[in-house]
């Protein structure tokens, strides 16, 4: 669409025919999921508005459009943290005020997008507030959030919500096969990609995935016995693999959930489609009350994760746990 790629066409066609009728507000919230679409939609919003045939916007070929591709319009600004920061800090949001003020360089407006507002501190937000409630006339400012609720309610009031919903997975499978010629699991990786087309795309280059899944799954039948001495090979293979933990515990987060949508006819809504009929025999073969066992006691591993813990007792006490069914 317009040169970027944008996954959402019926909420941009509605905003960039505003932009064509001169009807724009001064601030919005774009919410959605990052790696959704929603940062690429937000940069095509800001080539529309700055762009110098107003009745065609964005028209991709005047100075701004083509500078706004680019990335160098010069009034187009984009707000994340710095390098050593987790968030956008008060500083930030200060330097914002400063410039704001400050006339378009070439067009009538100036756009500020602010990646991810939702995560900014109260004073960062505080500070931010102060140009919401008195905006320069030219200037637009376009929040991403993954959840707008994380805004304060006053910032919230100032700006004008579009919710971003995640990519149907039939677009992101269409994607995957235009994008990778020889990809065999894109029904599978768009299942697993819950809408994010970024994490797709991310995990159909990632050398050895499949076969890390395929380790993952070898091992649910050790996770749900009473073998206690089962839970030893189930840390070894995750200390083996230690860089992709995180990815590991998700796996078997998704094994699991799929056998509870077996367990009780909801099957259809599974996401590891091309492992079903071992699901089944799994599901058959085990108690409900253990599958939501081992599926609580993978979450708070996953929890626990994000914490400066030796993985090999991580998972350890993750296995033992639910081979005693606590």
């Amino acid at each position: 669409m317009y040169g970027y790629d944008i996954y959402h066409e019926d909420i941009m066609d509605k905003l960039i025919t505003n932009i064509r009728k001169g009807v724009s507000q001064h601030a919005y919230i774009f919410e959605g999921e990052r790696g959704a679409g929603s940062f690429s939609c937000a940069m095509l919003f800001a080539a529309a508005l700055v762009c110098g045939k107003r009745e065609v916007a964005p028209c991709g070929s005047c100075n701004a459009c083509i500078l706004a591709k680019a990335g160098n319009h010069p009034d187009i600004h984009i707000i994340s943290p710095l390098k050593d920061k987790k968030n956008i800090v008060v500083d930030q949001i200060r330097e914002l005020l400063k410039d704001a003020y400050k006339k378009p360089y070439e067009n009538e407006k100036k756009v500020y997008i602010v990646a991810y507002g939702d995560e900014m501190n109260e004073q960062a937000q505080n500070a931010f507030l102060k140009l919401l409630e008195e905006p320069p006339e030219y200037a637009v400012f376009v929040i991403l959030a993954e959840n707008a609720e994380g805004l304060l309610l006053t910032v919230r009031s100032r700006c004008e919500k579009i919710k971003f919903p995640p990519i149907a997975k039939e677009k992101i499978k269409e994607i995957l096969e235009n994008s990778y010629k020889d990809i065999k699991n894109a029904d599978f990786l768009a299942r697993y990609a819950g809408g994010n087309i970024e994490k797709a795309k991310r995990l159909a280059e990632k050398e050895g995935f499949m076969a890390l899944r395929q380790g993952a799954f070898e091992l649910l039948p050790k996770i749900l016995s009473k073998d206690i001495l089962e839970s030893y090979d189930i840390a070894e293979f995750t200390e083996h693999n230690k860089d992709d933990a995180e990815t590991i515990l998700k796996l078997w987060q998704d094994f699991l959930r799929d056998i509870m949508l077996i367990q009780n006819g909801a099957g259809q809504y599974a996401v590891n489609t091309d492992y079903k009929d071992k699901l089944i025999n799994i599901s058959g073969k085990t108690e409900e009350s253990r599958i939501i066992t081992a599926e609580k006691e993978v979450m708070k591993a996953q929890e626990m994760l994000k914490r400066s813990v030796s993985l090999h007792t991580l998972i350890l006490s993750m296995a033992f746990r639910i081979k005693k069914g606590e």
